[in-house]
């Protein structure tokens, strides 16, 4: 044993705050007393896989399980204080959306005839490629990876768009801005997880079947809805008639906010590269 543990071990004090003690805890401030052997790579791994397996998994399967099958539970737990339980609305969004943006993005943009294939031998990028000296197969490969990135940034914007045009929608709640962005967290969560089921039957029609995959774009649509009506229903307690209409035209907000995003870094994209 080192001189620097060792002094730390025996004197007696604690190296926080300096108070002698005799307990495995400072009683003043908490600390715990330091043991040489807590410094072992066994012990350090072991914490380490301790962290990863036990806490988190614990609040990981929580948080998506109620996600996926309880519409709006995260949102009114966390609203009504149960914070220690799920993960932060911010990081389920960020978690989720980067596998979105990752594989699922590219893939719905190729499934909506927006693949470079298409995009490169189209005539306004061929006459792009023509001003930018460049081929039309390396300029729509490059606008569609920046635009993709773009997209990204928007998506997040709109979240706070989305929680604008929600709080509006219940003006008469007296809730805060912020407590409707929270509910937008979480929708915007479930959306990118059900679209990148979505784009999995996308990559997978040859051998699913084309069908198949359209099928599941019905049911994508189809299921949002439900979602987030039954989301709306259960963190604003209001009558069904009113919770529908408000449901089908936050639905349909959505839906053209997605496609002007969408657009817009492909644009944005375009103008920039």
């Amino acid at each position: 044993m080192t001189s620097s543990s060792q002094n730390i071990n025996d004197s007696g004090s604690c190296p926080n705050c300096g108070s002698n003690f005799d307990s495995p805890y400072c009683p003043d401030c908490g600390q715990k007393r330091i043991d040489k052997h807590e410094f072992a790579v066994s012990h350090f791994f072991g914490h380490l896989a301790h962290e990863f397996t036990h806490l988190d998994s614990n609040k990981i399967l929580r948080t998506f399980a109620d996600l996926i099958s309880k519409p709006g539970a995260l949102t009114k737990a966390y609203l009504g204080g149960k914070k220690g339980q799920y993960i932060n609305p911010i990081r389920v969004y960020l978690t989720v959306s980067a596998i979105y943006f990752f594989f699922a993005w590219g893939a719905l943009a190729t499934a909506g005839g927006g693949s470079i294939e298409e995009n490169q031998n189209r005539p306004f990028m061929i006459e792009l490629a023509k001003r930018k000296g460049a081929e039309p197969s390396v300029l729509a490969t490059k606008i569609q990876d920046k635009a993709g990135k773009y997209s990204a940034v928007f998506r997040f914007a709109s979240v706070l768009l989305s929680g604008l045009f929600l709080m509006l929608l219940y003006r008469d709640s007296g809730k805060y801005y912020v407590e409707y962005l929270i509910f937008s967290l979480h929708f915007y969560a479930f959306d990118f997880l059900a679209k990148s089921v979505v784009a999995v039957f996308y990559l997978t029609e040859a051998y699913t079947g084309h069908t198949t995959f359209l099928v599941a774009r019905v049911f994508y649509y189809v299921a949002a809805l439900v979602y987030l009506i039954f989301a709306l229903r259960r963190v604003y307690s209001q009558a069904w008639s009113k919770t529908m209409l408000k449901g089908l035209a936050q639905f349909v907000f959505e839906v053209i906010l997605f496609i002007l995003i969408n657009a817009g870094g492909f644009m944005l994209a375009a103008l920039l590269v």
